[in-house]
């Protein structure tokens, strides 16, 4: 184990693989290494999340990738596993088989695609890396993981720069050309669109860095060391200090017992204890520095993620379920610490009870078994290419493993208290940092073994060529050809639509980020053909244009995905101007496409909900189908019942609901219909109740369910409505209340209603006290004193 015994480049070409093995092999070596560059360093800004662009590449190269590994396997017939490979891949295919189970288990599977498909493809990356990556393919790998942490991070400085010793966007250009500059204040995020997974990438790459630099020596990677701590600062974020000031402490343990274990002159405890200092600083600047808001959420979240475990404690609730599940466990506590109700919360805060929250104890096991499983392997790995030392240097493949072992575990705990392992950018990474620990570890890939130890290879034996099957090879290659030529000019035409012509762009950076995009995107359409024809046309068999074939559907489905993102920027761009049929109709588009996408659904029945024209028309562009006219209460209730059918409880869909149903029973009212605008009232009062489960603090819920009461005239009922409200009576908080100025005064009105002058009087007071110029209640309150007898009135001053 650990003994380098990879077949040197020579020997390597005089083997005599099958047919397109080796091209498709050293396809791979390429494909990923970029991919990983692409994800970490791309964004696009004419997408609705500037992130979309990272997901699309891991959904659509991954995907690609995927293709081509499966290519290779069939092509190498026999020899792409032996069951002893499983001892080394159990943990990974045990994973993988379990986030499957998962998903068909999830409640809402539809929302839980996404998280499906990484999770399946980071799997597939480790099990790529084991088998497929020889020493010199890692040794590039890690070349282009330099150069992408040189890009991430000369983008955070020049954001720093920016942010400091420019004027801001709306008073001047500064150094950083793209239109988000200063998005999070003076907070660096760089290509990673968010300062979190910004400080979770620096927190994993410095480890890496830094070996490379103990190996080589290179003064070229001294300035990116340092660059890397500054943009670490200037992030601002507490959980990656706290990650780096762990991963600190396991880089400096295992660096001191693994390669100066014979020198070192002071006792274990001792060293340990000086290598504390870094994350003890890191806990104490935290503390210093921290946001009392970010600990009462995340403790918050983390209490209320228990809970969903509690329901499926075992099995778990399904992979991708937290966001749809959650709403209905979320804490009250939340709503005022983000002082919005519009909001939604993705994740849990720490991946590892979400791990456990999606699978259960069994997946969470699975998971801790991968955990442990690559630690034990690597650290046995340091130990044999370690011992007996004797002063003299390690082998360079020992600073190799040391840094992905200490960036691996310094990423798990980061995200502790973090969810980048969740978003694109930083999860990649739980595919990659394992299958790079076991390669280095063993010292070879799996392939090498097959060929090794094989002393009579039979490089023509091929599926494909041999049997009955032999007269399909040239037909498939040509329906494989023809099938990823046609996909290339359908995302290249497409592509072009959405970037539109280079005259419409007028900002710098613009401009700059359109000779970008067209760049990368000819770059990558490119060697995916490259890729894909030429494996067809070197590999003989008739199997592998099948599977390139069927690798085209889920790219190009998901390609459909990023132009949808893009049809929503412009449809919320339409909304704000108040283009309500052309956002109507994009709205639509993004659901043809990815009809798993709720925001638009949402976002169409407000605008529906907003509008509310009740003559009725056919209209194909906002939904209407069969030839079958309808009205804006229509289209609200199937973009709701669309919304409500993938998410039930998604944002504020309930009380939307309930608003809509007043609605209709003002309009059955005007129609001379009151039974039905009773039933009508009925409904909106059911959904209002529904959603004060899920937002208890939402006052403008209380208002209109008393509004409601009032209707029927029910003042009583009103009343508790607003004394609820006040009260906050479903937040479990002793002296903790909601009155304000508006509170109090409508408590007050439906009080003097009753004939309850004293209260009403009292309240008007109340509300002045918090506002002195709330007109209302400035108007009202002489005309309720007024009507308080002398009795009531000396009791008022008593009370006071």
């Amino acid at each position: 184990m650990a003994k380098k015994t990879n077949l040197p480049v020579s020997e390597y070409d005089e083997i005599s693989f099958a047919p397109g093995v080796s091209f498709a092999r050293k396809v791979i070596w390429w494909w990923l290494p970029v991919l990983y560059l692409l994800v970490s360093d791309t964004f696009y800004l004419r997408t609705y999340d500037s992130a979309q662009v990272k997901i699309t590449l891991l959904q659509m190269g991954g995907c690609g990738l995927l293709g081509m590994w499966v290519s290779l396997l069939v092509l190498e017939g026999r020899r792409a596993f032996r069951r002893e490979d499983f001892i080394f891949l159990a943990p990974f295919f045990a994973y993988l088989l379990y986030v499957l189970v998962s998903f068909f288990s999830a409640p809402y599977r539809g929302p839980s695609v996404d998280d499906f498909v990484r999770y399946t493809l980071y799997m597939s990356v480790t099990l790529i890396i084991v088998r497929e990556f020889t020493a010199e393919a890692i040794e590039r790998l890690t070349k282009v993981l330099i150069i992408t942490a040189y890009i991430a991070i000369l983008y955070g400085m020049v954001q720093y720069l920016d942010t400091r010793f420019f004027p801001p966007k709306d008073v001047g250009p500064g150094l950083d050309p793209f239109v988000w500059r200063g998005a999070f204040g003076t907070r660096v995020f760089s290509t990673y669109g968010n300062p979190n997974f910004f400080g979770n990438f620096l927190v994993l790459i410095l480890p890496i860095i830094l070996t490379q630099y103990l190996k080589r020596r290179s003064v070229f990677l001294l300035p990116l060391i340092f660059m890397n701590l500054f943009c670490l600062y200037a992030t601002e974020t507490k959980g990656a200090w706290l990650g780096f000031g762990i991963s600190s402490f396991i880089f400096i343990v295992f660096y001191g017992y693994f390669f100066l274990r014979d020198r070192l002159k002071i006792s274990r405890g001792a060293f340990i204890g000086l290598a504390s200092i870094l994350p003890i600083v890191a806990v104490i600047f935290i503390y210093l520095r921290g946001n009392p808001h970010s600990y009462n959420f995340r403790i918050a979240t983390w209490l209320s993620t228990w809970e969903m475990i509690e329901t499926h404690p075992l099995t778990g609730v399904g992979v991708g379920s937290f966001k749809v599940v959650y709403p209905a466990f979320r804490r009250p506590a939340i709503f005022h610490i983000e002082g919005k109700h519009n909001t939604e919360t993705d994740h849990a805060e720490d991946e590892h009870i979400e791990q456990w929250m999606d699978n259960g104890l069994i997946g969470f096991g699975l998971y801790l078994w991968i955990i442990f499983f690559v630690t034990t392997i690597g650290l046995r790995g340091l130990s044999v290419l370690t011992e007996n030392l004797k002063g003299a240097r390690p082998p360079p493949l020992a600073y190799d493993l040391l840094g992905y072992l200490t960036a691996l575990l310094g990423m798990l705990a980061h995200n502790f208290t973090d969810v980048s392992m969740r978003f694109v950018s930083s999860g990649v990474y739980l595919g990659l940092l394992p299958g790079v620990i076991i390669n280095l570890a063993r010292g070879r890939a799996l392939w090498e073994l097959h060929y090794k130890e094989e002393s009579q290879p039979e490089p023509e034996r091929n599926a494909g060529r041999d049997g009955a099957l032999a007269w399909a090879v040239w037909p498939a290659r040509a329906a494989g050809v023809a099938g990823v030529l046609y996909a290339s000019y359908l995302v290249l035409s497409e592509f072009s639509g959405l970037q539109g012509p280079l005259r419409n762009y007028v900002a710098g950076g613009e401009i700059l980020q359109w000779y970008i995009a067209w760049s990368l995107m000819l770059l990558c359409v490119g060697y995916a053909v490259y890729s894909f024809c030429g494996v067809m046309l070197k590999g003989v068999s008739a199997a592998v244009p099948a599977v390139v074939l069927l690798t085209l559907l889920p790219i190009y489905y998901f390609w459909g995905w990023f132009k949808g993102d893009v049809y929503h920027n412009m449809a919320i761009f339409f909304s704000k101007q108040g283009k309500w049929e052309d956002a109507i109709g994009y709205y639509h588009r993004v659901n043809k496409l990815n009809r798993f996408f709720i925001m638009p659904y949402y976002f169409t029945g407000n605008v529906f909900n907003d509008r509310f024209n009740m003559e009725k028309s056919y209209r194909p562009e906002w939904g209407d189908k069969d030839n079958e006219p309808r009205d804006d209460y229509d289209r609200a209730m199937a973009s709701y019942e669309a919304v409500r059918g993938i998410a039930p409880n998604y944002v504020q869909m309930h009380h939307q609901v309930g608003t809509l149903y007043m609605k209709m029973h003002d309009h059955m009212m005007r129609s001379g219909k009151p039974k039905e605008a009773r039933e009508f009232l009925e409904k909106a009062l059911a959904r209002f109740n529904l959603y004060e489960n899920l937002d208890p603090v939402y006052p403008v819920n209380y208002y209109r369910k008393a509004q409601i009461y009032i209707m029927r005239n029910d003042l009583k009922s009103a009343e508790r409505e607003y004394l609820n409200n006040i009260n906050a009576w479903r937040c479990y908080v002793p002296g903790h209340t909601h009155g304000d100025a508006e509170a109090f005064t409508v408590l007050a009105n439906v009080q003097y209603a009753q004939g309850k002058y004293a209260e009403a009087v009292t309240n008007y007071r109340l509300a002045l006290e918090k506002n002195p110029d709330f007109e209302q209640a400035r108007r009202n309150l002489p005309i309720a004193q007024s009507r308080v007898p002398e009795r009531g009135k000396v009791e008022i001053i008593k009370v006071e």
